[in-house]
């Protein structure tokens, strides 16, 4: 009984309003003397549960005789209340995610020190693209595009991530390390550029991306691996080298001969 309690209290039933549903449902239609007794709680207090618990659709009243009885309703309104605490709840998601970019803002004001995150495997990347998508503007990106191809882990998610990056048509500008990459053959994520370096002028055996703040690290030598640094001087400084990569990308041609 005690476990049906705490399953009633987790739907956001008080602990009375529990006991005295679950006696009502023992007893069926029953006075508040009889649920009084078998929930054993005192009248008074049993009737002010009786209607909290009409008031949330559990319970209904009717007249037999000169006597008042309460019935129970079925157990599958509960269904309705935990719908309701799911529709209130996205609905309270939706108007905190308004304000959320302010209190970053906030949080993250000039002069604050950087935050550092740290996340591993299919759960983290899959956690950092969440991120990612959120934020605005163009990004640029330096990764070692074999790498990232004969890595199974990155293709989980993968799909869906880019599609919703070709939706909102995100700005972006991408070197792609390779020795052998064909660029013509890679997937556009917005609207953007591709152009490539090659790997024996740049040796990276991973990935940086820069976005608004962020920066994202990533290692793939053994596992997946990610550091994001959240801050605007190091966003900018990271941002002026990769315009200088950019630039001397120009020299190479974006097709490499095997």
């Amino acid at each position: 009984m005690d476990e049906l309690i705490n399953e009633l209290k987790h739907l956001g039933l008080s602990d009375k309003e529990a006991s005295v549903y679950i006696a009502s449902l023992e007893l069926g239609p029953a006075s508040v003397q009889d649920i009084s007794h078998k929930a054993k709680i005192n009248r008074a207090t049993t009737y002010v549960m009786i209607e909290a618990l009409s008031g949330r659709g559990l319970l209904s009243t009717f007249v037999k005789g000169k006597k008042r009885f309460y019935s129970p309703e079925s157990p599958d309104r509960l269904i309705s209340i935990l719908r309701v605490q799911q529709k209130e709840l996205e609905e309270k998601e939706k108007e905190f995610e308004k304000s959320l970019p302010l209190l970053l803002a906030l949080y993250n004001s000039e002069g604050a020190k950087p935050q550092i995150r740290y996340l591993e495997g299919p759960e983290g990347l899959q956690s950092l693209r969440q991120t990612f998508e959120k934020l605005e503007g163009e990004f640029v990106q330096i990764l070692n595009i074999d790498d990232a191809r004969a890595i199974k882990e990155l293709e989980e998610g993968r799909s869906r991530h880019i599609s919703t990056l070709q939706q909102k048509k995100v700005p972006y500008r991408v070197l792609a390390v390779s020795s052998t990459t064909n660029l013509e053959d890679l997937q556009k994520v917005g609207e953007g550029e591709i152009r490539r370096i090659p790997l024996s002028e740049f040796p990276l055996h991973g990935e940086i991306v820069i976005r608004g703040n962020h920066v994202f690290l990533f290692s793939y030598r053994s596992a997946i691996l990610a550091v994001v640094i959240v801050s605007r001087e190091i966003a900018d400084a990271a941002r002026a080298l990769f315009d200088l990569a950019w630039k001397g990308a120009d020299e190479y041609p974006s097709r490499v001969d095997k």
